[in-house]
């Protein structure tokens, strides 16, 4: 068994940008091999956008999708074999490529290597979808069974191949799946605007994409943008994810539900990445690969690892990117672009972050942007988060006055770890957890680097 990282960049982000997405520093994370000696390969997509030419076709109108659709797909015919984990990752259209990716997987099945030739076919296939008529599904399971018989993708396709393969027998073939799925602010505003009615009609190559979350993803966190006001970036959001944890017996408001999606503070970039600022991003990327974490994924934590850089937080500017005295055409181009607020937004509190939460209850000399956070977007859940206790959260509150010792995060590190360590006493560990509110969410959630105050605890 081996795990395979699939990464597919957001638009106009490229591996050698001077500042990262958070895609990028996925890629770069992933330990080649994890603890047990499991190998992790990765496979890393420039978002589109990234060619001469296709700046202005895929970065406005999303073409180059369907290629990168190809790539990723050619790279787990070669690589995959049965009882192996998949791991997907996507930032902006490259989340929604991502999705979209799971998709086709879940429509076409995986090509054993001997059939790589039929991955046009495939394509062509998933392109022309019928929604989910029988006739179709029929005809895919068939398909499936032709040139992917080492793998079924649900338990229809099972029972299909017992009742039409001649000496087929059940469980003869592995499961394929997708172990887990992360993204970052989901646009799929591909084509024309929708706005220019008229021309709508030219949009219908783009119709295909499935990006709805099903149990064929066994577990998926989507961390959505608050402050993006761009009217062709809106959000494509995932709406049953209720729906799923429910029928996997989780608890939707768990922290650790398989499924999830969750509101953050900041513009498009400052949740998926690619800025000077990073402490926004920062918070989502944690949270991101807090997921992939809990379904075994592994990353690298040492001193010269891009996760030892991690330095969330939630009071950092809501714009990711310093002002440019001379922008180019495309910041220009994006400028220009109607504004609107993402509404109608959660309507839940769980599905709003700790970060949001904070920022909301803090005060506004507090926040780098040095103005109130009351968003628009968190409208429905206003009277909730307003409601919330500020210290429970960690805000307002002062650290403690007497510190043993600063100690800096290593890998393996745990707060029952660190608290045995300075109090030869693990039940101390939530102490650690009080006196380091303002930069923690969960006791469970520490960061390799990071700088947790140990307190002088009282005899």
């Amino acid at each position: 068994m081996k795990r395979l990282v699939i990464c597919f960049d957001g638009t106009w982000n490229r591996l050698d940008a001077p500042y990262p997405t958070n895609v990028v520093i996925t890629a770069e994370s992933v330990l080649p091999q994890a603890s047990d000696g499991t190998a992790q390969a990765i496979f890393y997509d420039e978002g589109i956008g990234t060619g001469k030419w296709e700046k202005y076709t895929g970065g406005i109108f999303g073409a180059g999708m369907v290629e990168n659709l190809g790539d990723a797909y050619r790279f787990l015919i070669f690589n995959h074999t049965p009882g192996d984990q998949i791991y997907v990752f996507g930032f902006s259209r490259g989340a929604y490529t991502a999705r979209s990716f799971a998709g086709m997987l879940s429509t076409c099945g995986l090509l054993q290597r001997s059939d790589a030739s039929k991955v046009t076919e495939a394509i062509e296939r998933y392109q022309n979808r019928k929604g989910d008529s029988t006739a179709f599904a029929a005809e895919m399971m068939a398909f499936r069974s032709n040139y992917s018989p080492a793998l079924c993708v649900s338990d229809e396709d099972e029972a299909w191949r017992c009742a039409n393969v001649k000496g087929y027998t059940a469980g003869q073939s592995g499961r394929l799946k997708i172990d887990y799925l992360g993204v970052w602010d989901s646009v799929g505003a591909l084509g024309i605007p929708a706005r220019y009615k008229l021309l709508a009609f030219l949009n219908r190559q783009h119709q295909f994409h499935d990006t709805r979350l099903s149990p064929f993803i066994k577990s998926a966190r989507h961390a959505v943008a608050i402050d993006e006001h761009r009217r062709d970036f809106l959000p494509t959001l995932w709406d049953n994810v209720a729906e799923l944890n429910v029928g996997v017996g989780a608890d939707e408001k768990a922290d650790d539900a398989p499924y999830q999606q969750r509101w953050f503070p900041g513009v498009h970039g400052a949740v998926g990445g690619g800025g000077e600022r990073r402490g926004l991003s920062d918070q989502a990327l944690d949270w991101v690969l807090d997921g992939a974490r809990k379904c075994g994924l592994e990353f690298d934590g040492v001193p010269q690892s891009r996760i030892f850089e991690l330095s969330p937080d939630y009071k950092d500017h809501l714009q990711n990117a310093l002002p440019v005295a001379r922008p180019g055409i495309i910041s220009r181009i994006m400028d220009l672009l109607p504004k609107v607020d993402r509404v109608p937004g959660p309507k839940l509190l769980h599905e709003v972050s700790i970060s949001a939460r904070r920022r909301w209850l803090d005060k506004p000399e507090n926040l780098k942007d040095k103005t109130a956070y009351k968003p628009k977007t968190l409208a429905n859940v206003s009277a909730i988060l307003s409601g919330l206790d500020a210290q429970t959260l960690g805000v307002g509150v002062e650290p403690p006055t007497e510190i043993l010792a600063i100690h800096r995060v290593v890998p393996g590190d745990g707060l029952n770890a660190i608290a045995m360590q300075y109090y030869n006493d693990h039940t101390k560990a939530p102490d650690i957890f009080k006196a380091n509110l303002d930069k923690l969410e969960h006791p469970d959630r520490i960061y390799v680097g990071q700088s947790l105050r140990i307190p002088r605890l009282g005899r």
